[in-house]
């Protein structure tokens, strides 16, 4: 025959057959026991923890002790019947005070505050409690469930501290202190990380039944053993769980900087499309424009000539443009090469600055040359020179008129410097870390104020690295001007 009683906290069930009764019957003898001591007992099955308290708390009335249960409704229910299945008066005991009993939720939320007990609310009720019940009684005996309670809810730490105040309390009071925790509540990582220390905050650990039922020494040896060795297990498991679930968060967060990552490039690429189709859309419809006037209107020599100027401009700007894409896609492909050759870096410097004078001198914008005397450098003239001719149009483009651009050269040590510094617009600390990527721009909206693919700075990185060399940039900020800075073997 089997009764069940339903808690939502714990669950209860008496099986009333002999057998049961002898592995439940409890290994402690609660007769003898110390004035202040603050035990905890663990248990598998609710049977085998009523049985403990029903010895525990049998043992004080017995000896006119007073008694103190708080605990749920369904355990107090089965403990009075326990104890009058004893021979023993509950009920008296409990009109004369000498049997106390509590709702264990109730008294508890009577001292917390903020999801914690509150130390003096606990000291003035707790406290309160075991000085009417010793009174005229040599002492008192305590159970306490309101810490498996909150071990329950998973409040680990409210657990722990209401364990402390126990302790504490014994020093203004004498008292024997009953705790109980089913094991089933350190199941999950957290709750057993806690187990230590619940253990540390009590005088005394009683095991749960399937330890203590064992009579033989040399069983509880052989148990201990195996217990060990599933702690072990249990901690290899544990750690190399870890070791997986980080291996899957790094994979996690790699698949998500991928797709950021492809997402970025996918943007950038179709930003990228609008952007070529309006360059060379710009200098086809000059192009176009002219070349229609020029077939339909008649026009004086300079006219002529300023239409011709005008559509040879365009066509080079546009030549220029697919150039670049072309040198992008061999980049990319593997497919550029180098004609390599000793040279004259100053020379290749000179060439590419008298390339960009007119559009400088346009803007009124002066180029200074700091350039020393340093030994020939083993490179691409063509490629030195187109380095060269993107960094000093960028710089010009960039900067405002009256503005200042300079170029040095320089040795240093095992390495030529060439320095390209500009007055211009500057770059700001955001965007200055992308700045020789592909396809991007400060300014990738077709409504820009300048032109450009947003190529050359990626293809100045490129040639720079396939000789050999480094190129960086730095700037103060938005309206600080900019410097590049060309590190090449000497």
């Amino acid at each position: 025959m089997s009764r069940e009683v339903n808690h939502p906290d714990l669950f209860i069930e008496q099986r009333d057959t002999a057998a049961s009764a002898r592995l439940f019957a409890p290994r402690t003898d609660w007769s003898v026991m110390g004035e202040t001591e603050h035990f905890v007992q663990f248990y598998e099955a609710d049977a085998f923890l009523l049985n403990s308290l029903a010895e525990y708390i049998g043992a004080a009335i017995k000896a006119g002790e007073g008694a103190i249960v708080v605990a749920t409704e369904a355990h107090r229910d089965e403990l009075e019947a326990r104890l009058r299945d004893k021979g023993l008066e509950v009920t008296t005991a409990v009109e004369c005070g000498q049997l106390v009993l509590r709702d264990a939720a109730e008294t508890l939320s009577k001292f917390m505050a903020g999801g914690s007990p509150d130390p003096a609310l606990f000291a003035e009720i707790i406290g309160d409690l075991i000085a009417r019940s010793s009174k005229g009684r040599p002492r008192v005996r305590i159970y306490g469930e309101m810490v498996a309670l909150l071990w329950a809810e998973g409040n680990y730490d409210a657990a722990i501290r209401l364990e402390e105040l126990w302790n504490s309390l014994q020093q203004t009071h004498s008292f024997a202190l009953f705790c109980a925790y089913p094991m089933d509540g350190f199941a999950g990582e957290g709750a057993g990380r806690g187990l230590p220390h619940v253990c540390t905050t009590h005088s005394r650990v009683i095991p749960a039944e399937s330890y203590t039922a064992l009579d033989d020494s040399d069983e509880r040896l052989r148990e201990i053993t195996l217990l060990q060795q599933k702690a072990k297990s249990l901690e290899a498991e544990v750690t190399e769980r870890k070791k997986a679930e980080e291996r899957l968060r790094s994979a996690l967060l790699r698949e998500q900087a991928a797709r950021l990552e492809a997402e970025a490039a996918t943007r950038l690429k179709d930003e990228f499309l609008a952007t070529v189709s309006h360059e060379l859309r710009t200098p086809l419809s000059a192009i176009l424009g002219w070349s229609a006037m020029l077939r339909t209107s008649k026009f004086d020599q300079p006219a002529v000539d300023r239409a011709l100027e005008t559509i040879e401009r365009n066509a080079r700007s546009q030549a220029q443009l697919i150039e670049d894409v072309l040198d992008v896609s061999r980049i990319i492909t593997g497919q550029l090469r180098l004609d390599l050759r000793a040279v004259e870096p100053a020379a290749v410097i000179e060439a590419a600055v008298a390339s960009v004078r007119p559009a400088a001198a346009a803007k009124s914008i002066q180029i200074n040359l700091l350039l020393d005397s340093v030994s020939p450098l083993v490179c691409d003239p063509a490629r030195l020179q187109q380095v060269m001719w993107n960094l000093l149009s960028n710089a010009v483009k960039f900067t405002p008129v009256g503005g200042c651009v300079t170029i040095s050269l320089r040795r240093d040590g095992t390495r030529i410097l060439i320095v390209v510094s500009d007055t211009g617009e500057g770059v700001s600390a955001e965007f200055l870390p992308f700045i020789f990527d592909r396809f991007r721009q400060a300014d990738g909206s077709t409504t820009r104020r300048h032109g450009g693919l947003g190529l050359g700075l990626a293809i100045v990185r490129h040639l720079v690295e396939l000789h050999g060399g480094a190129v960086s940039a730095e700037s103060a900020g938005v309206g600080q001007g900019t410097t590049f800075t060309i590190e090449l073997p000497a």
